[in-house]
């Protein structure tokens, strides 16, 4: 059974549905869990080059600032559920989220990756493409994806237990 399970964050409802669904299986198979927030500083040198440097540094820091505020709260979450887990920010450093993913479930042996999708459709996929998908066409370990039914902006109350404070 699975005894080392990635769960990729990335701030969403499905995400936070991806997290739940990933610690109700580390108890019952008693599994580790490595839980990553992937910050691509990509977008971050965009607006700096856009609109300046300032705006650039402070895209950035907003980003690390959320990442780390969804860990803390992971952590809280392990340790109520008697679940053993690491977190980990990873820094894209410009390459694919899925690429970045991928690296870190294979350099902590996953044997199992949960994620949330967003399921985006039609010409919006093909245009931006998704990272689960991208995930599940690359892995070699079994994927779960988790995916809301609803959009994730008609979830405003669920997304604000993620938002920074």
């Amino acid at each position: 059974m699975y005894k080392r399970i990635l769960v990729a964050l990335d701030g969403s409802v499905s995400a936070r549905l991806a997290l739940e669904e990933a610690l109700k299986l580390a108890q019952v198979v008693d599994a580790e869990l490595m839980v990553a927030c992937v910050v691509s500083h990509d977008f971050c040198d965009l607006v700096g080059g856009v609109i300046g440097e300032e705006a650039g540094e402070a895209a950035g820091e907003a980003a690390d600032s959320g990442a780390h505020w969804q860990l803390d709260h992971v952590r809280d979450l392990c340790d109520r559920s008697g679940v053993r887990c690491i977190t980990q920010i990873i820094d894209a450093h410009g390459a694919s989220i899925p690429g970045a993913l991928m690296q870190a479930a294979q350099a902590f042996e996953a044997d199992l990756i949960v994620m949330g999708t967003h399921g985006p459709r039609g010409t919006r996929r093909h245009l931006i493409g998704s990272v689960a998908e991208t995930v599940l066409r690359s892995s070699h370990v079994p994927v779960l994806t988790v995916r809301d039914d609803q959009r994730d902006d008609e979830h405003g109350a669920a997304l604000a237990l993620w938002r920074i404070p």
